[in-house]
């Protein structure tokens, strides 16, 4: 019998559209001077994770965090630098904050219409600088499924927070957590070996959103190596029906192991 080769769950779990760059701010609107200085450390952090430089981006992501403790992307970057570190309990830290804050603003009401209005401002800048980067460093043919989905759910994340911004009478967002969070947290704890938390993380993520390919793939992975083989090839076929690419060697050793040849 030969080793089984299995595909690498991804450790980015995220796509480049998360490299930041400070927004351009409208005419008019005054920058508060902590999101500004909140945004050139995001900035600083996704450039030290470009060079590959993970305890830099953690002290970036850290000083992010230290100025806004509301910054839920800041979180979320945290914790692709801690994976980086394979500092994987300290990731699912991260990303399980990131998380509570999404969960948190979906019900948030702001009493004061002058500062809820400015919160919002602060967040759409926030939101607009992953947007933005995504928009300049890659074009829609070279954006891979994970990158096209984020997308989507960034822009639909700033149209909520401007309707609510822009309706001058209810602050209230309604807003779901994007799939790409417990996507990220379903990786972290996979690489932990917590097999079960894992897979409610991935279900998590396909519930907020079954066309990503690479939640399914993941969690085919999963499925294999806790032998259940016949839900991992029923997630093949649902990851290669968003059109994902599943790794051919993972294919070849998960048929392999259905026909008992491993």
């Amino acid at each position: 019998m030969r080793t089984t080769v299995l595909v690498v769950v991804s450790m980015l779990a995220l796509p480049p559209a998360l490299v930041a760059q400070v927004p351009q701010v409208p005419r008019g609107n005054a920058v508060n001077p902590d999101v500004e200085r909140a945004n050139r450390h995001y900035a600083l952090g996704w450039g030290l994770i470009r060079s590959e430089d993970w305890a830099g981006a953690v002290k970036e992501f850290q000083q992010v965090i230290d100025i806004d403790p509301k910054f839920a992307l800041a979180y979320y970057s945290l914790g692709r630098a801690e994976m980086g570190l394979r500092h994987f309990p300290k990731a699912i830290e991260a990303y399980t904050k990131c998380r509570e804050l999404y969960a948190a603003s979906g019900g948030e009401s702001v009493t004061s219409q002058l500062n809820g209005t400015r919160r919002l401002d602060d967040q759409i800048r926030e939101q607009e600088m992953a947007l933005q980067q995504a928009q300049q460093t890659s074009g829609p043919k070279s954006q891979n499924q994970s990158s096209q989905l984020y997308l989507r759910e960034l822009q639909g994340k700033i149209n909520q927070l401007k309707q609510a911004r822009d309706r001058n009478q209810n602050l209230v967002v309604d807003t779901a957590v994007p799939f790409f969070v417990p996507m990220a947290l379903g990786a972290a704890y996979f690489r932990s070996g917590r097999f079960e938390d894992a897979e409610r993380e991935y279900k998590a993520a396909i519930e907020a959103n079954s066309a990503s390919g690479e939640t399914h793939n993941n969690l085919a992975v999963l499925y294999m190596t806790t032998g259940r083989l016949e839900e991992a090839a029923s997630e093949v076929r649902l990851a290669e029906k968003t059109g994902f690419k599943v790794n051919p060697q993972f294919k070849q050793d998960l048929e392999a192991k259905r026909k008992g040849k491993l």
